[in-house]
C-alpha cells in the first residue's frame, strides 16, 4: 500500500485479450492486453491533477522492446479518500504476428507517474514472465 503522499503500480500483468487473469503464454499470432492496478494514496489524491502509464512488452530472450504504449488523462482532485484504478491497455498482434520466436522469455514493464501540479511521484512495476508460443 502507498503512503498517503504516494502512488503506487499494485499489479501488472499480461492476460488475455478481455480476461483478467495472468497468462502463462501468448501466442505469436494473437493479441493481448495488459492490466495495471494502481493506486494513490488519499493526502496526494487531494491534490493530483493527472497521471500517466508508460508500458513496455520487453523479450528477454532477445533483449529488445516488442510493443509500447502509453496511457493519460486529467484527474479531479478526491478529498480524503485513496484512488484505486484499473487500466488496460490492448496489444493488437502486428501483421505477420509478434516479431519473436518461439520459447522466447517475456515480461511487462511499467512506469507510472502521478502529477501533482508542479510535483511528481514515479512508480515501476514489472509483470511476471510468460512465453511466446506458436500454434497453441
Amino acid at each position: 500500500m502507498p503512503g498517503t503522499w504516494d502512488a503506487n503500480i499494485k499489479l501488472l500483468s499480461a492476460v488475455d485479450d478481455g480476461q483478467d487473469f495472468a497468462v502463462d503464454t501468448v501466442d505469436k499470432n494473437t493479441s493481448f492486453d495488459v492490466l495495471a492496478n494502481v493506486e494513490i494514496g488519499s493526502r496526494l489524491n487531494e491534490v493530483v491533477t493527472r497521471h500517466d502509464l508508460f508500458v513496455h512488452v520487453r523479450n528477454l530472450s532477445q533483449s529488445n522492446i516488442l510493443a509500447s504504449q502509453n496511457f493519460g488523462e486529467v484527474l479531479a482532485p478526491q478529498v480524503n479518500q485513496t484512488r484505486n484504478v484499473e487500466i488496460r491497455l490492448d496489444f493488437n498482434v502486428p501483421a505477420g504476428g509478434w516479431p519473436a520466436n518461439e520459447g522466447d522469455v517475456l515480461e511487462v514493464v511499467a512506469s507510472y507517474k502521478v502529477s501533482a501540479g508542479v510535483n511528481s511521484d514515479y512508480s515501476a512495476a514489472r509483470s511476471q514472465l510468460f512465453i511466446l508460443s506458436v500454434g497453441n
